[in-house]
């Protein structure tokens, strides 16, 4: 009987060791057994994370930071891992998470997902990306100097897949836009770059939002008022006094859609 104490209690020691060493794999050792259990070389994985052989190296050794998130959700999908097991360790290695289904999703939508074209640095749109449209002021064919903001006017810029589900804006209402001018300044400043939810008109007291105001793209706050007014607030407000409309008016500006996030020009 003491025997088979002594071995029971050896193996439920060993289990322990193998779950505390497991619960201690750090990210640096999940990608690690990820790409030696797919098989593939170093170059193979680079080319399809995107990044240089080095880099990958340097994954491998701990000797820089854990890649971002759009790389590892690239790494998972090549050596066809779970997500989140490679970036938290939780779950099954080869369990199909949540954030990995969305991006697969995503083809069946109505966003334009290319994994074939090719882009400026002819490097290929990965299955992790989107196009998105760009909304642009474009002048009027008559040559008056009137401009009317059309979207997709042969603009387009790819964006990361992972980073729309982290704003909450699904692929096929998302756009890019070019800010102008400083009235939204220091929130948003001149050349920055814009991302719009189209799918979010409904005002929210304090918000930002994109809009086509005859013609012209502006970026301001929105404030509700009874009687279907709207005000119109630029945090640049010593220059650019706010204004009030009433929604009906053929005048006001139309909402194209809440701004989602800002890159402001360095």
């Amino acid at each position: 009987m003491e025997i088979f104490k002594h071995a029971e209690s050896k193996a439920a020691s060993m289990l322990n060791d193998a779950c505390f060493k497991l619960a201690k794999m750090s990210i640096h050792n999940r990608i690690d057994q990820a790409i030696r259990e797919s098989g593939q070389s170093k170059s193979a994985i680079a080319k399809a994370c995107g990044v240089s052989p080095s880099a990958v190296t340097q994954w491998l050794s701990g000797e820089t930071k854990a890649p971002t998130a759009e790389r590892l959700l690239k790494l998972a999908r090549a050596t066809r891992v779970s997500y989140t097991w490679l970036v938290d360790g939780k779950g099954p290695i080869r369990g199909f998470d949540e954030l990995s289904q969305k991006a697969i999703d995503a083809f069946d939508g109505d966003a334009e997902i290319l994994d074939t074209e090719f882009v400026e640095s002819s490097e290929p749109v990965s299955a992790d990306e989107v196009w998105l449209p760009i909304f642009r002021e474009v002048e009027f064919a008559a040559g008056d100097g009137s401009t009317q903001v059309v979207e997709n006017h042969g603009a387009r810029e790819r964006f990361s897949l992972p980073r729309l589900y982290h704003y909450g804006v699904q692929p096929e209402n998302a756009a890019l836009a070019t800010v102008r001018g400083d009235s939204m300044h220091p929130a948003i400043t001149d050349g920055a770059t814009i991302g719009i939810d189209k799918g979010s008109r409904h005002i929210e007291d304090g918000k930002v939002y994109a809009l086509d105001h005859d013609g012209m793209l502006r970026v301001k706050r929105l404030y509700r008022l009874p009687l279907g007014r709207v005000r119109v607030v630029s945090d640049n407000a010593e220059e650019f006094p706010e204004e009030v409309y009433s929604m009906a008016d053929p005048d006001a500006p139309k909402i194209l859609g809440r701004v989602f996030m800002s890159e402001n020009r360095l």
